[in-house]
């Protein structure tokens, strides 16, 4: 049981890879264009590498931060349809829909992976690092998204109609979740 709850509020070693990755493309992020501005209005010489930095941080920053939002159930759902069925039509409509976004996650992640190895030989223009590391993001997200999602949708099978997407500080308040 205690294993469980550590799982579902996000506790385990897996817990909050996307919010740690997108926080860390975030302070990088930061810190590269406060750099290329000091560089670039105090100093003679601009520092060229920092569009290259924040390009990367902002690509990792963006997936990740959605994998994130994915993971507590923050993106945005039309449930007009859902309410109004009954709960047998319920579950077949929410079968049908975890199938398609899991398909779609797939081919996302399928995508991303065919974009890293097609850019593995375009450089960045200033630091030459291979493009791969900026299309990544892509392949990562979507990766993250499909296994969150594919537990969710695993536990939708089970029967849990608990909810799953929980910010963690409300996760820990809720007496459902302890």
């Amino acid at each position: 049981m205690a294993e469980q709850r550590a799982a579902g509020s996000g506790r385990s070693a897996f817990g909050y890879f996307e919010e740690t990755v997108a926080g860390a493309a975030l302070v990088v992020l930061v810190g590269t264009v406060c750099w290329g501005v000091v560089t670039r209005y105090v100093t003679a010489t601009p520092a060229a590498w920092t569009g290259d930095i924040s390009s990367v941080a902002f690509a990792w920053l963006i997936f990740m931060g959605s994998a994130a939002a994915f993971k507590y159930g923050m993106h945005m759902s039309i449930d007009l349809l859902w309410t109004r069925l009954p709960a047998a039509g319920q579950r077949v409509l929410g079968a049908v829909v975890d199938l398609v976004v899991l398909a779609f996650l797939a081919y996302a992640t399928w995508l991303g992976v065919q974009f890293c190895l097609s850019s593995m030989d375009d450089p960045l223009p200033i630091l030459r690092w291979p493009r791969a590391i900026l299309y990544a993001a892509v392949m990562v997200g979507f990766a993250c998204m499909g296994l969150r999602y594919a537990g969710l949708a695993w536990r939708r099978v089970r029967g849990d109609v608990a909810p799953t997407g929980r910010l963690p500080e409300t996760a820990e308040k809720d007496p459902q979740w302890n």
